[in-house]
Formats: structure tokens, C-alpha cells, sequence
């Protein structure tokens, strides 16, 4: 972080001292840990927009077909994976 306008922040003791604390075993400074932090909880909301996007998909297309036995699971991915080539690589053959 290159560009740091000086700001007042109030933090509980407790919190400062653990974020100094992790800041010293990573041998850095509070604001580069702090940085670090909100990185991570960018990637997790990514994270769960995605999953989120995953789950709506998997519900549109039948969903996860729960209870189903292992030969049909199995079944259903062999007609998948037919289904899938015949509609973007037949025209290959």
C-alpha cells in the first residue's frame, strides 16, 4: 500500500494487540495485516457469490438428485457426458 492518509481509528485493546501481535510474527505493520484481512474477506464474498451462483445453477438444472441410487448417479453422468459431446464435439466426426 502506497498511498496512506493519516486516519483515526478506534479499535478495543484487545483487538489492537492482536493485530500488532500478528503483525510483528508476520514482521509487517498493522495496516499491511489490515489490508491483507479485507483481502481475504473479498475473496470469501467472491467466494460465496459464486457458490451462491453454483447452487441457482445446480436447482435450474434438476438439482443434485438426492436419495438417487449409486447406479443411477452413475447413469445420469454417462447421459451427461453423452448429451455434452453430441452437442459440442459430434460435429467434430
Amino acid at each position: 500500500m502506497t498511498d496512506r492518509l493519516p486516519v483515526t481509528v478506534q479499535l478495543p485493546a484487545s483487538l489492537h494487540d492482536d493485530l500488532q501481535a500478528l503483525a510483528e510474527d508476520e514482521q509487517t505493520d498493522v495496516v499491511e495485516v489490515i489490508g491483507r484481512l479485507l483481502a481475504l474477506a473479498s475473496q470469501r464474498r467472491r467466494w460465496l457469490r459464486d457458490l451462491t451462483s453454483l447452487r441457482e445453477q445446480i436447482r435450474q438444472e434438476g438439482g443434485l438428485q438426492v436419495g438417487t441410487t449409486k447406479e443411477g448417479v452413475v447413469e445420469r453422468l454417462r447421459q451427461a457426458r453423452r448429451d455434452i459431446f453430441e452437442t459440442q464435439y459430434a460435429h467434430l466426426y
